[in-house]
């Protein structure tokens, strides 16, 4: 081979590892362009832009390696049991309060396992199901039988139930975190401070109706001003045998919510119209007029006179704080949800609705919130719609009180299935 054509050849190569080199360092700047958090420096040569942008992103992994040691740290001594459930409905995490809680046996970190496996809990599996459906962050309160296998070695019946609380959360890819508290110290709390209001329910209601026996037969002994203190006397005994007695009401309903309950099967509409009648003379005098839309024929297996007691209540409350010349209206429609028939009733004033400090306590036993949807100040037990929602609740319902959007007037949303073998809480 000769000088020139050799020259010619190593001339030719070099272009082209050349040309290569350009080409290979030019695309490392672009990617690194893109990559880099910050704006590249020019000036520096293509192996100080590599290192600059590998020495970053050391220190984001490291920071990022370092959030999650901490979140992790956090997760497993907080106070409250924490679940993650992926998309197929596999435990993926859970921390040392949740396995506690939950009584869960055989779950590792690298195992992937059912939800259910792991935890027998058909409401919290429903309720993780419901969360990766809707994408909506729900709650539940239920109790909770731990089982060891599924029942108690020493006992024929499963373990004392834990009642808890869950609060679940969508994620992206259908998976669903889930907060669980335990809240059987509170629950204990509740039904010691009612059964001791209860009791004391009892006891007062036989000398209450001797009082108010004495003061009918006062009445009809005395006259001029006395007689005007003996009526005064009569009407506020009568409203505290009727606080003891929707007291009583309550306790029985939370007590034994199903056993008090006399089904049949009747026509809402009927029901609720015959409800309203009862109170149309009050309303009357307010110039209140009353509004029924949606189905005209409707049958739902309930118990009368409870039933009629929720709409008795509701209107009555819904009269009081309406304006004059107002308006109540209340829509009934059929809904459909896991196969079970279930009907949505509305009920709207034309009042000025709830304060948001009320909203949250509207169902609570006693609570009085704001004076402009108070009742009369000697008038009402407190205990109205605590009544409403435990027979509301027995039926396997729901109620919530909101204000409506377009009007800002207190609008009751009643749920309630058509027949009692099934309902929004199975």
């Amino acid at each position: 081979m000769d000088i020139p054509s050799f020259l010619l050849g190593l001339t030719v190569g070099l272009g082209i590892c050349l040309w290569k080199h350009i080409q290979t360092k030019h695309q490392i700047r672009k990617i690194l362009s893109s990559l880099a958090p910050y704006e590249p420096i020019k000036s520096l040569s293509t192996i100080a832009l590599l290192r600059r942008t590998l020495n970053i992103f050391n220190r984001k992994y490291k920071s990022l390696q370092s959030q999650q040691e901490t979140n992790h740290y956090l997760l497993e001594n907080a106070p409250v049991g924490y679940l993650k459930v992926d998309e197929e409905n596999h435990l993926t995490e859970c921390n040392q309060i949740a396995i506690k809680l939950l009584h869960i046996e055989r779950w590792q970190p690298h195992q992937l396992r059912f939800f259910l496996e792991l935890v027998m809990s058909f409401e919290l599996d429903q309720l993780i199901q419901q969360t990766r459906k809707t994408q909506q962050k729900l709650t539940l309160e239920w109790d909770f039988y731990p089982h060891n296998g599924l029942l108690d070695k020493k006992k024929s019946v499963p373990s004392n139930p834990i009642y808890l609380k869950a609060y679940t959360y969508p994620l992206s890819e259908e998976t669903v975190v889930i907060f669980i508290e335990n809240k059987q110290q509170e629950k204990k709390l509740n039904e010691n401070r009612h059964r001791v209001f209860s009791d004391l329910s009892h006891e007062l209601r036989t000398p209450l109706t001797s009082i108010s026996l004495l003061a009918e037969a006062l009445l009809k002994r005395t006259e001029n001003q006395e007689k005007k203190w003996v009526e005064q006397i009569d009407k506020e005994v009568k409203r505290l045998i009727d606080l003891v007695k929707n007291w009583l009401d309550i306790s029985q309903l939370e007590e034994n919510p199903y056993q008090n309950l006399q089904y049949q099967t009747l026509d809402l509409k009927q029901l609720i119209i015959s409800s309203w009648q009862s109170l149309e003379a009050l309303a009357q005098q307010k110039h209140i007029h009353f509004h029924y839309s949606g189905e005209k024929h409707i049958q739902i297996e309930t118990d009368l006179n409870r039933l009629t007691q929720v709409f008795i209540n509701l209107f009555d409350n819904a009269i009081k704080h309406n304006d004059d010349n107002g308006d109540i209206q209340v829509n009934v429609k059929k809904l459909i949800s896991n196969q079970s028939k279930l009907v949505e009733i509305n009920i709207i004033d034309s009042g000025k609705g709830f304060t948001p400090e009320d909203l949250p306590y509207v169902f609570e036993r006693l609570y009085r919130g704001d004076k402009s949807r108070r009742r009369e100040s000697r008038h009402g037990s407190g205990l109205g719609l605590a009544i409403v929602k435990e027979i509301i609740e027995a039926h396997n319902g729901s109620i919530t009180a909101q204000n409506h959007p377009q009007t800002g007037s207190a609008w009751l949303q009643i749920i309630l299935p058509q027949s009692r073998e099934f309902g929004i809480r199975n």
